[in-house]
């Protein structure tokens, strides 16, 4: 609905398009109905409506429309200054860019509230905080902290994937144009907990997804940051979760299946179980740690989450040894501590404080009753100095992992954050639970997730196998396996599984392997056939990856024999997840076999092998009784590929050798290859930024070009998008007036 005080668009438009597209939208917010507001809504609903979504935007009335929701072209788009016209809570999620950047300051908060009356869930705000060369001129232009208080005031938090779209580091340089994502809070809670009421006691407690700048970005970046240890089907204890916001940010983000809030404080747990406590699988009850786990069973925790609290606890060792009793083998403690707030005494002056915590100090509690996985510094404003003068400089936002075997003493940050692990061969005598998967999923997945039915001790698998699930710390996946095969049977799969695990750390050359292991593995390779299923799987993996190492030393008529012994294994009797490895061996081996020009023998193993795979691929899907997990889908597509570069390369063979360009353009011209390609790009840049100092002018030079190109890159494909609108709006302009002109001027006479 539009008023006749409001302000207009002016041809050629300024123009934005929602930064990091539309997708992202759809990914944070879901496919439920959206409204777009704002220059670009025709744009955006086009987009969303490709994609499946139910989308509307808001367009004016105008002569022979059917509806308010009937779209126009943005140049007749105009702010409305009053209402919105549609229904409360007409729409799931509501996309607004390019829109409040034309309301006055002073009608911002009733446009805001306009937004969320409409909304049932989830806002996409997207807002300009430069003038540039707009004209006309913005009617507000402000930085993200001016507009975040103005929706929080409003009645809106952030988004548990707020700092998906906005990562922690990436804070400190806002562009031109910002992405904050918000969630509409509840009437109920709004009218018992309003912001003010929060203002009252944020000393003690704040819900820092009502709040913004460097301190609320550091605490909730904390619950992103656990985020991804978290598993699908995880029991997940956030341990002194203050008002909440923690617990419900963990439940936002991952598949985990339940989640449980303690706290000691009975106003906390209040406002918790009110703002927070409408899903069945969010629970917050008032407790002091560590007695209030007494009820919590053994081996029952796979994560808990415990942010801020050691510091608090007049025993954290034995707060520590609880957590270990409830956490599930290979279960994981994500903690932080201030990182030495002492001051010129030695003693921290937070009156709440008991300890002060250096990283010697924190890692050395933590290994008394874990592995610790990771170290991480991270700082939001400010950082002690190492120089034992007990100064305190500015520092940005910052999140930079600690290797474990480093210097500490130089080490700088405001906190430390540690992720730990309760060791799986403690649950050799811990009966198995499976949680990632349904019972229905465990059946149709067969012996590939008959954990609890194969192995001596079903945890390793998580902790050590899967990955995704496993440690990310191949020192400790080293430890762990070598601590499997001390106490497993030597043909058994748990002995299997280590066995790999510490061949592939070879490959990756992070250790060496001796001559009793590699010896190991080639007898396990050689036994002879099992009834346990498993025992197969692994020897299979086991003849790759020696295959791979025998090519790492150039021993390739070994290689050759190992992948000619997997093509014979009947992979598929395990499962058909195991047919990765005979068609990655297949293709090697045709290759090995093109390279020394043997192209009939080639061609027969890229032949022999795509028939097997497919015939035993048909057998598998033609007779599954039960749908099959994703992650079988998954592997047998990774197959399927594989099939399609031994026949490419079989088709296009002769080129090999006269011209090897063409010949891998045309085989490896897939998903896979693009995949290793971005890997092996973030894996050196990672590399890289280990390797340098932690931070520096020069780095936070680097990093504002980096976001400056990027911007600019942005602002080019805005810019160009105004420029084909602009010709649009006048090839319609000329068609317009050709039709008037028609009208107007008589026919010519013949």
């Amino acid at each position: 609905m539009v008023k006749e005080n409001s302000p207009k668009f002016d041809s050629p438009p300024k123009t934005q398009t929602v930064v990091g597209g539309i997708e992202r939208v759809i990914n944070t917010c879901g496919m439920s109905r959206i409204l777009c507001l704002g220059k670009m809504n025709s744009a955006h609903v086009a987009a969303l409506l490709l994609h499946g979504v139910e989308a509307v935007g808001l367009s004016e009335p105008h002569a022979g429309a059917q509806d308010d929701h009937e779209k126009l072209p943005e140049e007749s788009f105009s702010v409305p200054t009053t209402e919105l016209p549609f229904q409360d809570g007409e729409f799931h999620t509501i996309l607004v860019t390019d829109y409040l950047e034309h309301v006055p300051a002073e009608n911002i908060g009733h446009a805001l509230a306009e937004i969320r009356r409409v909304t049932r869930r989830y806002v996409w705000l997207q807002v300009t905080t430069s003038q540039g060369e707009q004209d006309p001129p913005f009617l507000t232009v402000q930085n993200r902290a001016w507009w975040e208080r103005v929706c929080f005031q409003a009645g809106f938090r952030k988004h548990p994937a707020y700092y998906s779209i906005n990562s922690y580091e990436s804070l400190n340089y806002d562009g031109p144009i910002i992405s904050i994502l918000l969630e509409r809070i509840s009437d109920f809670a709004e009218s018992k907990y309003p912001l003010s009421a929060l203002e009252e006691e944020r000393s003690l407690h704040m819900d820092m997804l009502r709040d913004t700048g460097t301190r609320s970005d550091a605490h909730v970046g904390r619950y992103h940051f656990a985020s991804k240890y978290i598993r699908a089907g995880d029991v997940v204890l956030d341990a002194a979760c203050g008002l909440g916001y923690g617990t419900y940010t963990l439940r936002g983000l991952t598949a985990g299946s339940s989640f449980r809030g303690i706290d000691g404080s009975p106003s906390a747990i209040a406002y918790a179980n009110t703002c927070f406590g409408q899903d069945s699988s969010v629970a917050f009850s008032e407790g002091f740690l560590p007695d209030c786990l007494v009820d919590i069973p053994d081996n029952s925790v796979d994560v808990v989450v415990c942010f801020e609290t050691l510091e608090h606890v007049e025993r954290p060792e034995d707060l520590l040894k609880e957590f270990h009793r409830i956490l599930r083998p290979s279960g994981r403690i994500i903690s932080s501590v201030p990182h030495d707030w002492s001051d010129e005494t030695g003693e921290d002056p937070n009156p709440y404080h008991f300890h002060v915590y250096d990283i010697q100090k924190f890692s050395s509690q933590l290994e008394k009753h874990f592995d610790v996985e990771h170290l991480f510094g991270q700082t939001a404003d400010r950082v002690k100095l190492a120089n034992g003068k007990c100064e305190w400089v500015p520092r940005q936002r910052l999140l930079r992992e600690i290797p474990l075997d480093q210097d500490y003493s130089n080490v700088e940050s405001e906190w430390l954050l540690g992720v730990a692990a309760k060791s799986p061969i403690s649950g050799l005598n811990v009966p198995y639970v499976e949680r990632s998967y349904t019972p229905e999923e465990c059946l149709a997945g067969g012996n590939a997730l008959a954990f609890a039915r194969d192995y001596e001790n079903p945890w390793l698998v998580r902790s050590m196998v899967t990955i995704g699930s496993r440690t990310s710390n191949g020192r400790l996946r080293e430890k762990w396996a070598k601590e499997t095969l001390a106490i497993s049977a030597s043909h058994s799969p748990d002995a299997g599984a280590a066995l790999c695990v510490l061949a592939y750390l070879a490959v990756g050359r992070e250790i060496d392997l001796d001559a009793d292991v590699n010896d190991a593995i080639n007898r396990y390779i050689d036994y002879p056939a099992s009834t346990n299923p498993n025992v197969l799987r692994w020897r299979v993996s086991l003849a790759y990856v020696q295959a791979l190492l025998a090519l790492s030393r150039g021993d390739r008529d070994d290689a050759k024999r190992l992948f000619r012994w997997i093509l014979r294994a009947n992979a598929a009797s395990f499962s058909v997840t195991l047919l990765t490895k005979p068609a990655q061996a297949g293709y090697l081996l045709g290759l090995m076999e093109a390279a020394d020009g043997n192209m009939p023998a080639a061609h027969r193993t890229w032949q022999r092998t795509v028939a097997e795979l497919q015939a035993a691929l048909a057998e598998y899907f033609s007779t599954a009784a039960l749908p099959p997990p994703a992650f079988v889908l998954r592997e047998t597509s990774t197959v399927m590929l594989f099939c399609g570069r031994m026949l490419v390369a079989e088709r296009h063979s002769a080129s090999l050798h006269v011209a090897p360009a063409a010949f891998f353009s045309d085989t490896v011209s897939d998903y896979l290859s693009e995949i290793e390609r971005l890997t092996s790009l973030v894996l050196d840049h990672e590399r890289r930024r280990l390797e340098g100092p932690q931070e520096n002018t020069q780095l936070s030079e680097l990093r504002k070009y980096v976001l400056a190109l990027e911007q600019s890159r942005n602002d080019q494909k805005i810019q160009m998008e105004e420029l084909r609108q602009y010709i649009k709006d006048l090839e319609e302009s000329r068609a317009t007036l050709l039709q008037q002109l028609a009208v107007i001027q008589p026919p010519k006479e013949t």
